[in-house]
């Protein structure tokens, strides 16, 4: 990289967009760079490495002031951030601007007049090419440099579709408790069961049509993720996983601890659905149990926890996963996270609103519970009016069980319920307002309402089946940030010379088949010519 490079530019030939305190200036005829919708996961990234900063240092502080060391300095607060696929550089413009302490950020992009945006636009917002560092090379290629050198404190992931080829990369780029954001953008791979093989290749899990597919395709990432890790006897620790508008974006952080990385088994897993019903059931793979003294022994884990048929209407069940079967979230993380955002200035995030709401939904989660139903569902199923949900909240809370929300799905229970239990509870309701009188006996509808009700059920209101998130009104989920909103176009570099190139390829195609035509006319008078002269032409016999 020459540091005294300084980018030439024409500010009249670029449109200017400002977002957070940055303003980039964006090609009037290239719509590809930027996308307003991602503001949101642009703001939540910035909050987010302000966090982890925030508890890093802290850490290493606490650190420094129990050791006995004499010669031991006082640790640096400052930061490294890698954006591997940088494209414009507005992410790491923001960053440079927006957060404290970052010693430099190295922004690399594969195409050069992507590269030559990003010093255009660190220039255009006066950021020295000391701290927004332009890098023109393959990503894979930059991350795997790093295994020798001083890693990054903050590797950031952000392509258009499946991180997937990144991500041993990145574990190989990031130091000991840094940090990797992943945002995978091919829902329709992680979230339906469209590509299932694709899926398994990319992530080494199977996904599922399901209530809960967003969150099992958290979870197929984070155990991606976690298996890559685990290959380098790293252990990756999820702090927050979010799944937004038509992305998930993922925030680990990256621990050397190989004892860690024996619990992985115990927490990660498969889960059986019904395809008509939507109960469901985890497997995981392994087993914690005590051994001698404070030590613990590995298992394998029994199986299998659900049988071909569902238990409760007897039809067919798919397979998901492998997948991690842990905590999504880091809820000490998540709670300074939102603590700061509302503490914020409204004039900071752009999205603030929304932040607070998804943030506050998150931190209701259950976080020991993996996976949840949706109240809509069941509903069907049992062919009946859905009930209000915090008609059924308050008689799961009053059987003695927890109750949440999801921030994946509107309308969902999370819950540590067994699965006969929440149908007793739809039962219960079924049983007040009447049976569909379109039921057939035997149908998958009479084998679970024919079922005797074993739980005590109570719709009685309980004081926290509303959640605070809906009490105080928050932005808890999102409506359609904008017409024809949702991923743009892949970039490609130089539009102009592909736009000049169609041209001439489409003039020399035009010219060609005029010739063609020219030559064709031709033969064709040369062949009734021939058939003429053979007309005059006198018999010889």
């Amino acid at each position: 990289m020459n540091d005294e490079y300084t980018p030439t530019y024409a500010v009249d030939d670029y449109e200017q967009i400002t977002e957070g305190q940055a303003t980039i200036l964006f090609p009037r005829n290239n719509e590809v760079f930027y996308n307003p919708v991602q503001q949101f996961n642009r703001d939540m990234s910035i909050a987010a490495i302000k966090t982890w900063r925030d508890i890093t240092a802290e850490a290493k502080l606490a650190r420094y002031n129990r050791s006995t060391n004499p010669a031991k300095s006082k640790p640096s607060p400052k930061f490294t951030i890698l954006e591997a696929l940088a494209a414009s550089g507005l992410r790491s413009v923001r960053y440079a601007k927006e957060i404290e302490d970052i010693d430099y950020i190295l922004t690399n992009d594969l195409l050069a007049d992507a590269v030559e945006s990003i010093r255009r636009n660190a220039h255009f917002n006066g950021i020295s090419q000391q701290l927004v560092r332009a890098n023109q090379g393959d990503a894979i290629s930059v991350m795997y440099a790093q295994r020798d050198k001083k890693r990054f404190s903050v590797v950031d992931l952000d392509p258009y579709g499946t991180a997937a080829p990144f991500i041993d990369g990145a574990l190989h780029a990031v130091e000991n408790g840094g940090l990797i954001c992943v945002t995978c953008t091919d829902l329709a791979i992680l979230a339906s069961n469209n590509h299932p093989e694709t899926c398994f290749a990319k992530y080494g899990g199977n996904p599922l049509k399901a209530e809960f597919c967003h969150e099992l395709a958290l979870r197929l990432v984070v155990h991606s993720i976690q298996q890559a890790a685990n290959r380098q006897r790293r252990y990756i620790e999820p702090l927050m996983s979010c799944s937004i508008d038509f992305y998930v974006r993922i925030f680990v952080r990256v621990h050397d601890r190989p004892l860690m990385v024996k619990t992985v088994a115990s927490q990660t897993g498969a889960v059986y659905h019904c395809r008509h019903c939507g109960s469901f059931a985890t497997q995981p793979f392994g087993a914690i149990v005590p051994g001698k003294g404070e030590n613990s022994k590995f298992r394998i884990a029994s199986a299998p926890t659900a049988d071909r048929l569902c238990a409760n209407c007897g039809s067919t069940q798919d397979i998901g996963g492998p997948c991690w079967i842990g905590p999504l979230h880091n809820a000490d993380f998540v709670q300074r996270m939102y603590d700061a955002v509302s503490k914020t200035d409204k004039t900071v995030y752009g999205t603030q609103p929304r932040m607070q709401g998804m943030l506050k939904v998150i931190l209701e989660e259950l976080q020991d519970v993996p996976f949840h139903y949706n109240l809509a569902t069941l509903s069907s199923a049992v062919r009946t009016a859905c009930p209000p949900l915090i008609k059924i909240n308050s008689a799961l809370l009053n059987a003695g069980y927890r109750v949440s929300g999801v921030h994946t799905r509107t309308g969902s229970i999370k819950t540590d319920a067994p699965m006969h239990v929440v149908w007793d509870a739809i039962r219960a309701h079924v049983k007040e307002i009447g049976r569909s009188p379109h039921i057939v006996e035997g149908s998958p509808e009479d084998r679970i309402l024919s079922a005797e009700i074993t739980t005590d059920i109570s719709f009685a209101l309980h004081d926290d089946a509303e959640p605070e998130s809906r009490r105080i009104k928050l932005v808890r989920f999102q409506m359609n940030p904008e017409k024809f909103w949702g991923p743009k176009a892949r970039h490609t570099e130089a539009p102009k010379a592909k736009q000049d190139s169609t041209k001439r390829k489409q003039q020399t195609q035009s010219t060609q088949a005029i010739a063609a035509a020219d030559d064709a006319l031709t033969v064709a008078e040369g062949v009734e010519a021939v058939d003429l002269d053979a007309k005059k032409k006198p018999k010889t016999e």
